[in-house]
């Protein structure tokens, strides 16, 4: 009536395929948030050659206007100093931390939409 070696091979099949799934799910997922973490990193390291570009030709302004080959330099890092202080202050405020753990949680961890999920 029922063989039972062919309801076991078929259940043995059905769980190698539900694994293969879920291996390719899990693939997905990881390469996704890699990915996502390279444009991360490609973003900060692009923002911080501006920054810095920027910060050189302030300092090469501020030096020629100053008739002073370093004046210029000088105040560039003193506003560098008063950010770095400002943000030891608050660095513990949460208003500055949760917010920006939101943002990179939303950031990294974010579902692909048209899963039912948001």
């Amino acid at each position: 009536m029922f063989n039972v070696s062919e309801i076991i091979q078929t259940i043995k099949q059905l769980i190698e395929v539900r694994v293969t799934l879920v291996k390719e799910e899990i693939n997905d997922h990881i390469t996704a948030l890699f990915a996502r973490i390279f444009l991360l990193v490609m973003m900060a390291t692009v923002s911080l050659m501006a920054l810095l570009f920027a910060s050189i030709s302030l300092a090469f302004y501020l030096s020629e206007k100053m008739y002073s080959p370093y004046i210029g330099f000088l105040y560039v890092s003193l506003i560098y100093i008063l950010v770095f202080v400002l943000l030891y202050f608050i660095k513990e405020s949460s208003s500055i931390t949760n917010p920006t753990q939101k943002f990179l949680k939303r950031f990294i961890f974010r579902r692909k939409k048209g899963n039912g999920e948001n």
